[in-house]
């Protein structure tokens, strides 16, 4: 007689996951962010450190307990696996976060939509040295990791072909703590199943990170490569930029997106769509409005309506061919997106001892998000643009 041995897979933490410590007697009110997870590093809980060691192995919603550094006394935690949202809200920042649900609508608003590419048969005529914020050190355990990682996935990738379609494009004005920049790279990501992180006429879709800031780029990237072990790494290229967006679309940089991967001719368009989180973006829409093409969109998020008002006023007022289509209000609330967070749960009733529910909205949380979205289309070169005296 033959036995059939079935057994479970279990999911477990491996090295270089980013993982959620709760607590398992307040788990949403108390809980610890990991590193990528790496022997010799700890995650620093107050109640005393636990080693990643302890949690590399282990099946997911493990409990791992933590002594204090001042008696036996054991403290328990829950190990999970974090959402986006917890991922971006609980990273080191530099810069006010776009929060994540916020951040899932804008990019929903855009309409923008990558599918996987189609490829023919070809030699590749598109490719440059990586930029130095994509360079990986060999040094760095983690980034070792993410190039093992790419050469591994490269071997089941066909050789010889390129995209039958130039790649859409996208810019992104302002990286800043890479909120925008995940969930954007979540909606194209399918347009790179066969880049090879080197072969750009390989890519079906690449978006362009800017900033001026060096130091908030910086955070932004990282926080880009460690998620979800450097998931949507390969989709991004950073550019840290001296003045303003509109400039760096006459860099030598630019021009290479422009006319070898994007195949534009001359200063044609190549831009499936701009993200515009900065100040005084009414400033830029002129020059942008240009290398977009026809009916892509501008997503502007701003904190005033006026800031979209001025937006408009300019399209009107210089003629340039956007019409905008949409103007909406991110109303605050405990979770982004203009979400309100509940309560349900059942309790001991200490007068009557009688079991009783709370169903309610969460009291004493934090207040997130708002702000307001206007998003422009570009028009065809033929339409009449109406304008404002």
């Amino acid at each position: 007689m033959v036995r059939l041995v079935f057994f479970r897979r279990l999911h477990t933490f491996k090295p270089f996951d980013v993982v959620i410590l709760r607590s398992l007697a307040k788990p949403n009110e108390k809980f610890h962010l990991s590193q990528p997870l790496e022997p010799g590093l700890t995650v620093k809980t107050g109640n005393g450190p636990i080693p990643h060691e302890d949690i590399i192995g282990r099946p997911f919603r493990s409990l791992i307990s933590s002594n204090t550094s001042s008696g036996p006394s054991q403290h328990k935690y829950i190990v999970v696996k974090p959402s986006l949202e917890e991922y971006v809200v609980n990273r080191r920042r530099e810069a006010q976060p776009i929060y994540s649900l916020d951040a899932s609508l804008i990019v929903e608003l855009s309409g923008i939509c990558v599918d996987y590419p189609l490829l023919k048969q070809g030699q590749s005529t598109s490719s440059r040295a990586l930029s130095k914020w994509k360079q990986l050190d060999p040094k760095d355990p983690y980034e070792s990791f993410l190039h093992t990682k790419q050469l591994s996935r490269n071997q089941n990738l066909p050789k010889d072909v390129i995209t039958v379609e130039p790649p859409q494009q996208f810019l992104e004005c302002g990286t800043g703590h890479g909120s925008l920049t995940l969930n954007i790279l979540k909606e194209i990501h399918s347009g790179n199943a066969f880049y090879d992180g080197e072969n750009d006429s390989t890519r079906g879709a690449i978006l362009h990170s800017l900033d001026k800031n060096e130091k908030h780029m910086k955070i932004g990237l990282r926080n880009v490569k460690h998620y979800n072990h450097g998931m949507y790494w390969p989709d991004v290229e950073f550019h840290l930029v001296d003045g303003a967006p509109q400039d760096w679309l006459q860099t030598d940089v630019a021009n290479y997106y422009r006319h070898e991967v994007g195949r534009a001719k001359d200063n044609g368009p190549f831009l499936n769509g701009v993200f515009l989180d900065m100040p005084s973006p009414e400033l830029q829409l002129h020059l942008l409005s240009e290398a977009l093409l026809v009916d892509s969109p501008i997503v502007v998020f701003v904190p005033s309506i006026m800031q979209i008002w001025d937006c408009l006023s300019m399209v009107k007022k210089k003629g340039i061919r956007l019409t905008l289509v949409k103007v909406y209000e991110l109303m605050a609330g405990s979770g982004g997106g203009g979400l309100r967070e509940w309560d349900l749960r059942k309790v001991s009733v200490r007068e009557t001892g009688q079991d009783g529910i709370v169903v309610r909205p969460k009291v004493g949380v934090r207040t997130v998000g708002g702000g307001f979205i206007g998003v422009f289309r570009k028009l065809p070169e033929d339409s009449i643009v109406k304008t404002w005296d």
